[in-house]
């Protein structure tokens, strides 16, 4: 039975990080409309890529400050509350408040065995448009595997934070990984047709929640600019 890696981004594990800038119109075609969550607006699209799992794109409007976003993506601690299936996160290097490496576990149902991916990230925000993007990829290598987990081999993802009018933030989340196992088994076929389109989904409407938390409402970070009003 032909074997084939698992490409999915569990992590969504995180929280954390980064695709490619975004494509062109003809790219941009290829996405197709996955859900639409009736309650929240937020929107979730899929991309083939040949045999692999396709990559996943979740788009919402929240009424919210960048600040108070980028306050919840750096909250380490945190990142189980609201991240689907995340289980514990590490920060195992930090370069700055705007750049590091991470450790993401993902639960995994039985009897699949918990994942970890390494992710390299960066924060960034353009001057002129005031978009912040928090990028990352998998940097398999920089940590030795842990006892009892499946590394990931890879693991790419990227938020976007657009400000619009009235107060309001136009949120991106895409991104791929490769959970590495055997898709033809059962358990993990499974697990990938339904997380590829329910972990953004997720994710996001949980993040939507967690901005509306006073600690995060307010929250004042040197390093995110706000747009004028």
């Amino acid at each position: 039975m032909r074997r084939v890696r698992a490409r999915v981004w569990a992590t969504v594990c995180a929280a954390m990080l980064g695709l490619h800038p975004a494509a062109g119109a003809d790219d941009d075609a290829l996405w197709q409309l996955r859900h639409t969550d009736a309650s929240t607006g937020t929107r979730v699209y899929l991309r083939g890529r040949g045999d692999l799992v396709p990559e996943f794109r979740a788009i919402a409007i929240m009424p919210t400050r960048l600040s108070a976003l980028v306050a919840v993506l750096l909250d380490t601690d945190a990142m189980p509350q609201w991240v689907y299936r995340t289980r514990r996160v590490v920060r195992v290097e930090a370069h700055a408040p705007t750049q590091g490496v991470s450790q993401v576990i993902t639960a995994m149902p039985w009897p699949l065995s918990d994942r970890e991916a390494i992710v390299e990230w960066r924060l960034t925000q353009d001057a002129d448009t005031g978009v912040v993007l928090l990028e990352g990829h998998g940097a398999a290598d920089r940590l030795p595997p842990s006892e009892g987990l499946v590394r990931m081999p890879s693991f790419e993802s990227r938020w976007r934070f657009a400000p619009l009018a009235e107060g309001r933030v136009e949120v991106l989340f895409e991104g791929h990984g490769d959970l590495g196992g055997n898709l033809a088994l059962p358990a993990l076929r499974a697990f990938v047709d339904a997380a590829v389109w329910e972990a953004p989904l997720q994710t996001v409407n949980a993040l939507r929640r967690m901005v509306d938390r006073d600690e995060y409402r307010q929250a004042s970070l040197a390093f995110v600019r706000e747009p004028e009003r």
